[in-house]
Formats: C-alpha cells, structure tokens, sequence
C-alpha cells in the first residue's frame, strides 16, 4: 500500500471532495460566452441531426410509446452521461497528474469528483426534459424518484471504460484517440436513437449482447413505464459493472504512484 491512500485525514476528504467539484464546475465555464447554456445548446443541436435523418427515410428507429423528438432527447441526454464521465476519467492523470504527484492527494477522492460533476452536468437539463415531458403531455410513472439510482451503473460503465483507457494511454498515448472514437461509434451501435426492439440483422445481435443496450433502456423504461429492460440481465449487467468499478478504484488507489511513473509526471 503506498502513501497515496492516507494522506488526507477522513474529516477532511468530505471538505476535500467539495473544493474539487466547485473547481472543476468553474475551470468548465471559464472563457465561455454561453457557459452552461451549453449543456441545453448541444443536444438541441443533436436531436435536429436525428429528427432529420429520420424525416429523410434514413433511419427507422421501431415503434414508440412517445414522440421521437422526446425519445432521442431522453436517450441522447442519458448518453452524454456516459460519454462524459468515460471522458472525465480517461484524462485524470492529464488533469490531476501533477496535483496527484506533489500534493498525494486520494485518488479515490478525484474520481468520485469526477463522476459527481457528470452527475451534474446530467442533471440540469435532465429537469429541463421533465419539465418539456409533463408540458407535451408525457406521463411519468412514480419510480420517476429512483431514476437516479437506475442510471448509476451507466455512469460506473463509464467510470471503468475511462480509467481502463487512462491506464493503457500510459503505454500508448493514441490508445485514448482510438477508445474516444470507439465510444463515438457505440452511439449508433446501442438503443440511444431507436428501440432495442429493432430487428435489422446483425445491429439486432449485436445489441443483444451490448451491456449499454440494459444499462441505457433500464432506466429509460424506468421513466415511462416504471419497468426494467429484461430486468434479470438488466440487473446482472449493473452489478458486473459496479463490482468492475470497485476494483478498478482499489487498483488505483494501490498503484498511484506507479502509474504516475509510466506516465511520465
């Protein structure tokens, strides 16, 4: 166990943990004209993208219990989730590298700050959409409370697949070029712009057996209906990736100073 993991006394990592949420929110919004009107802007940018490939015939997305302008914003909202807290924790050692190094902060305190940013970052237009929902006429069922619950393993997914990318760019930088377009790429491949439901050949197969296809639909479902995706695999998906998570934070809190070494900070 190296020195990494007790520096901080434990009455103090809360505080810690506050300090770092309100400087990352603040290093996001300096030198921006527009801000956090940004986090409204770009799905609006993206929802126009799908509502016209689908009114050009390109895309069949299955059948909907909603409008498909409220299904591709819900979904592409929940993806952004994913993406960012992916992208938060594959470049902690380029944010905090230095930090990590002169001050021996817990590494476990940093990631925590990362997902609990993407938390918020989720949550300002997520209210927005509620309230678009109940203005359109979009019913919400009552385990509406337990959303946030529901979408937690999504965000752990994103967490793990980030620090696995942050470990192996220690040997190859271009592996994070590589895993951000990977990531993009899984956009199309998982039920974020049409249904899992959708039966077109080999993307049917693959969604079957993509972990975002539960992770993703479960708390969607949630939402509407008040149901999980095939509960049982949705279940098991979201407890293989917190136990993924879990053991990813312990392997990094251990080898801290190590993979400082490889980086080279």
């Amino acid at each position: 166990m190296d020195n990494y993991t007790y520096t901080i006394p434990k009455q103090s990592k809360r505080f810690l943990l506050q300090e770092l949420i309100k400087l990352r929110l603040l290093a996001d919004l300096k030198r921006s004209l527009l801000g956090w009107l940004w986090l409204l802007i770009l799905p609006v940018f993206a929802i126009l993208t799908w509502i016209f490939m689908k009114g050009a015939g390109i895309l069949e997305p299955g059948q909907m219990e909603i409008p498909y302008t409220a299904f591709v914003l819900l979904s592409t909202t929940i993806w952004a989730l994913f993406f960012e807290t992916y992208k938060n924790c594959s470049q902690i050692f380029i944010t905090y590298g230095k930090t990590l190094l002169v001050n021996k902060l817990p590494i476990n305190i940093i990631i925590f700050t990362e997902l609990i940013v993407a938390a918020i970052k989720f949550f300002i237009p997520f209210i927005f959409i509620i309230a678009y929902f109940l203005y359109i006429g979009i019913s919400l069922h009552p385990l509406v409370f337990i959303f946030p619950i529901a979408i937690l393993p999504l965000q752990l997914f994103g967490a793990a697949i980030g620090l696995l990318t942050g470990l192996f760019s220690a040997l190859a930088k271009d592996f994070t070029f590589l895993m951000d377009n990977f990531i993009k790429l899984f956009l199309l491949l998982s039920p974020v712009v049409y249904t899992p439901e959708i039966s077109t050949g080999l993307l049917a197969k693959f969604i079957k057996y993509n972990p975002l296809t539960y992770l993703i639909s479960s708390p969607r479902n949630l939402l509407l209906n008040g149901e999980l995706y095939q509960p049982m695999i949705s279940l098991i998906c979201a407890l293989c990736v917190t136990i993924l998570f879990l053991l990813l934070t312990r392997f990094f809190v251990i080898n801290t100073a190590r993979i400082l070494e490889r980086e080279g900070i």
